[in-house]
């Protein structure tokens, strides 16, 4: 009967996330079937005469798989830049997700190391601009194991709704929490540690990561009704004048107090992989728009040349130079490309958020919210428009080849 009420929790919990992955699939199946689609439909026109096809026909089919091909690729580059954009250069978006507050880097004694000891060594390196405890104990939520983020300064939570936990007998929940006990702000929930328990009342949900989101959070005071304290439960998090200094006070208190210290900056071991982990499936996006604007474009523009033949021919005969047909011709798959950009991108700054929420539910991460700038707005669809209206230019090439005695055959 637990297995099944467990197996249920979890479903409940991350339905968003699995939802996201079917959604992602599904996006992924419809691309590649619209490049086999444009694929599949070039090989039956070969097999007919292009003549019966008709020029508007080839024209309009040419228009619409470059349309939708453009579509696709812009809003899954602009899906991978907005998330690229909230992850940051050096993994900000992530971390903030994941810490209940910000700080630069943070310090705990295991020892008999007192705050003035490590505080001489940070300010060697740089000066203190700001200082917080935050304690970590484990607590239980209605008879549930959780995780507690205990801190002396409760309005630095990244709250979503509601406000801080400043009184003794108050919590912030995460939205995971929320759910799986079906409370929101306002309702109570009993905590209990190691010296008893007693209920609080929710008066906001907060953002973190930690534990897959199984965290409340609480000020120092109400903890200590229900836990004890002693001078190696809390963890010094400080705010640097200089935070570039970060790497050189955490190997210099390392050295110097080995064990008996912990020191972490606002990062973790596993974030530089994401990081890495991003810039290289936005290479391989952009690698794999290439390809499919090529296929595209000379599959297409091989139909569209052949079906023009005679118009090419005239044009020729009227004294239009084969360059300056080759860049109208380019200005085709262009234009059409930059109207395909512009719904990609439309596209993308309505559903990324939600789409991708659903699938950070997964990883414990409930407040995705991507804010990219002009240039990471546009750069996608420039850059595609741009890469239709080179591959178009290549496939034109072939205009130089017709000649005015075509005329004469036809």
């Amino acid at each position: 009967m637990e297995f099944w009420t467990l197996l249920r929790a979890n479903l409940r919990r991350h339905r968003g996330g699995l939802l996201g992955i079917f959604l992602l699939i599904f996006l992924v199946s419809l691309s590649l079937a619209t490049v086999l689609t444009v694929w599949h439909n070039s090989g039956s026109y070969l097999g007919l005469e292009l003549d019966r096809a008709g020029y508007g026909e080839v024209t309009a089919w040419v228009a619409n798989a470059a349309l939708a091909v453009a579509v696709l690729l812009v809003f899954f580059a602009s899906l991978i830049g907005r998330m690229d954009s909230w992850l940051g250069p050096d993994g900000k978006g992530m971390m903030d997700a994941f810490n209940p507050a910000d700080h630069d880097i943070g310090v705990q004694s295991f020892g008999t190391l007192t705050r003035e000891d490590f505080e001489d060594a940070i300010r060697q390196y740089s000066e203190i601009t700001d200082t917080y405890l935050l304690a970590m104990p484990d607590v239980t939520v209605n008879g549930v194991d959780h995780t507690a983020n205990v801190i002396d300064q409760p309005e630095r939570f990244h709250l979503l709704e509601g406000h801080s936990c400043t009184g003794e007998r108050e919590i912030v929940i995460t939205e995971f929490v929320a759910a799986d006990f079906g409370v929101s702000v306002g309702d109570t929930l009993t905590v209990g540690a190691d010296r008893g328990r007693e209920a609080f009342t929710v008066t906001g949900i907060y953002s973190c990561a930690n534990d897959m989101g199984a965290t409340i959070g609480m000020s120092r005071e109400g903890y200590l009704r229900i836990g004890s304290d002693h001078p190696n439960l809390w963890c010094w998090h400080y705010f640097l004048a200089d935070p570039s200094q970060k790497g050189a006070i955490t190997q210099a208190l390392e050295s110097a107090y080995g064990g008996d210290i912990h020191v972490h900056e606002n990062t973790w071991p596993g974030l530089f992989g994401i990081i890495n982990a991003m810039n290289t499936l936005t290479t391989f996006l952009y690698g794999m728009a290439v390809v499919f604007i090529l296929i595209v474009t000379v599959l297409t523009g091989e139909k569209l040349l052949a079906s023009e033949r005679r118009d090419l021919a005239i044009f020729r005969a009227i004294g239009f130079s084969p360059r300056r047909l080759q860049v109208a011709f380019s200005l085709r798959f262009g234009i059409t490309a930059a109207v395909g950009a512009v719904i990609g991108t439309v596209l993308a700054a309505i559903l990324t958020d939600p789409l991708v929420s659903i699938a950070m539910e997964l990883a414990g991460i409930s407040n995705f919210s991507s804010h990219p700038g002009l240039i990471a707005i546009l750069f996608p669809g420039s850059l595609i428009t741009v890469l239709f209206f080179l591959a178009g230019w290549l496939t034109a090439g072939k205009i130089k080849q017709v000649k005015m005695t075509m005329l004469a055959a036809d």
